[in-house]
């Protein structure tokens, strides 16, 4: 069966290109600065992107799956920077999924499903939180807009479960006629 939608190896490389300048331009004197996510400050926010991305690494590269990693925040940023964390992980990611048969079923912490399917999750992570570091350090906060869709179609299937178990606030209404990006925004728990 052919894949649907779009390809998880180019959809992942956009996603990093966009979310590495926004994390690049982070200050330090902004680390302790709120976030959309109102629990996290902007270092556990930049320490939950990473750990999302090693998740993925693990549960697609056949690595020890430990998904209490991703709440895993209140620690220092990594010693070599974090935009050089990122750096290193999203390659062993996209090596990763360059080498798998993404139509290929995969056992993760959500049950089985294709390998290109599962990717979808984190990269969305990585998109919705570009949206959210740039809005807590004062920096552009519009999507591309391919990356927005994506987002908006992967989020809308599991926003009611992410609402349940406390990984998304109560969704933000937002009228239909309204940009991909805001609709994601909303889905997620989040004012545009």
């Amino acid at each position: 069966m052919a894949q649907q939608g779009p390809n998880p190896i180019d959809i992942y490389e956009l996603t990093r290109g966009q979310f590495r300048p926004i994390l690049s331009a982070v200050a330090s004197s902004q680390l302790s600065s709120s976030t959309p996510c109102t629990e996290w400050t902007v270092q556990k926010l930049i320490n939950h992107a990473l750990a999302v991305q090693q998740f993925a690494q693990d549960v697609l590269g056949d690595g020890t799956v430990n998904p209490g990693i991703m709440s895993d925040i209140d620690h220092p940023l990594p010693a070599a920077g974090a935009a050089a964390a990122l750096d290193s992980i999203t390659a062993q990611v996209l090596e990763t999924i360059k080498g798998l048969d993404l139509e290929a079923v995969v056992e993760t912490p959500f049950g089985a499903m294709p390998g290109g399917k599962f990717v979808m999750v984190p990269i969305t992570d990585m998109i919705i939180h570009t949206w959210d570091l740039a809005k807590a350090t004062g920096q552009n906060t519009t999507l591309n807009t391919t990356l927005a869709e994506v987002g908006y179609n992967v989020i809308v299937p599991i926003a009611p479960g992410g609402r349940e178990n406390g990984a998304f606030a109560a969704e933000v209404s937002i009228p239909e006629t309204a940009s991909f990006q805001d609709r994601m925004l909303g889905a997620s728990g989040r004012q545009p």
